[in-house]
């Protein structure tokens, strides 16, 4: 009988630490890396039941709610799970009261090396940013229905199979996701001449080699949100001023066709129409006036061109037709490209 009775307690006391169990951020990393048919599993495993489900044809939502024990022994602190599945990417949201589990995570995400904006104490911002490579995790604080909530928000996007062209590289919309690909070996930060005196935080990607890129950030202290690429053969950074320049052209090319050093009457037969260039009358000088006309939609890509025609007086004006600049054989070539994210 008091064997029995053992077992029973015991039962009951692993019943009870199963209810009981915490779900912390190093279990929400670990949950973005499982396969999706194991979710229902580790969420029963870790304490939580299913609430609501909905499927479409690409993607799934979930929210998983904390298992409540009975009694007035029941002191946990609410927490619930939201999860968005899609081919190319994840959610995973982890909502709880507790004001210590919240600062919890973010002290572990700080020891497991997550990227942040280190000008900003941690503790005391209400919503801080946690990268590292593939895994965004935006942490917030604040007040719902008159109480504390406390949310990790983790986003984990799908790094891609293989890079071809340059504008493959516009998917990388932050410095650690660039890492997750090309490695931390191949993609260094750096700052970036915005104008001659204005510098910015910027990444950059196999410097001083002939597949060199510059990323430029919308939000430059935490390294994402991307505004555009640079692509040249000299790059305008702090890093790139101790490097030897290249010897050859830069080798990313453009779907379009477009690459550096190609000549302007290559760059007329790819767009099949003629466009306009800045002349020295302009600001721009020298950049092929955005448009859309022709194969190439320079508002997407912005072409600057090099030209040792100084004295030419074709130039004298705001802008010149580029058939005219072939047609006089000035020896007119691509020197940058920058591309940005497409609005649609």
């Amino acid at each position: 009988m008091k064997r029995i009775l053992l077992i029973l307690i015991l039962q009951n006391f692993a019943a009870g630490k199963a209810y009981c169990q915490t779900f912390t951020v190093d279990d929400l990393v670990t949950l973005a890396s499982s396969p999706s048919k194991n979710i229902d599993r580790f969420m029963n495993k870790k304490g939580f039941v299913l609430y609501k489900r909905k499927l479409d044809s690409d993607t799934m939502e979930a929210s998983f709610n904390a298992k409540i024990r009975a009694g007035k022994m029941n002191i946990m602190p609410e927490r619930s799970i939201d999860v968005y599945l899609r081919n190319d990417l994840k959610y995973f949201t982890l909502h709880t009261s507790s004001l210590n589990e919240y600062l919890d995570g973010q002290r572990k995400l700080l020891k497991s090396g997550f990227f942040y904006d280190d000008k900003k104490d941690v503790s005391k911002e209400p919503s801080m940013v946690f990268q590292k490579e593939n895994i965004t995790i935006q942490a917030t604080s604040g007040v719902q229905d008159g109480l504390p909530q406390y949310t990790f928000k983790l986003k984990a996007k799908k790094i891609p199979d293989s890079v071809v062209y340059a504008d493959d590289l516009l998917q990388f919309d932050s410095h650690e996701f660039l890492v997750s690909f090309f490695g931390a070996q191949n993609v260094k930060k750096d700052m970036y001449y915005f104008t001659e005196k204005e510098l910015k935080n910027c990444s950059v990607l196999f410097s001083g080699t002939r597949r060199q890129a510059v990323f430029v950030w919308g939000d430059e202290n935490n390294l994402n949100h991307l505004s555009y690429i640079l692509v040249s053969n000299v790059l305008p950074t702090a890093g790139a001023e101790k490097n030897n320049p290249l010897t050859g052209n830069n080798e990313w090319q453009f779907r379009n066709g477009v690459r550096a050093g190609m000549a302007i009457k290559d760059l007329l037969k790819i767009n099949e129409l003629d466009f306009d260039i800045y002349g020295n009358e302009s600001e721009l000088a020298f950049m092929v006036k955005p448009g859309e006309s022709g194969k190439i939609d320079f508002k997407q890509t912005t072409v600057m061109l090099s030209c040792d025609c100084d004295g030419n007086k074709m130039f004298n004006q705001h802008v010149v037709s580029a058939l005219d600049i072939a047609k006089a054989n000035i020896p007119m070539h691509v020197y940058d490209v920058i591309i940005y994210r497409s609005n649609h």
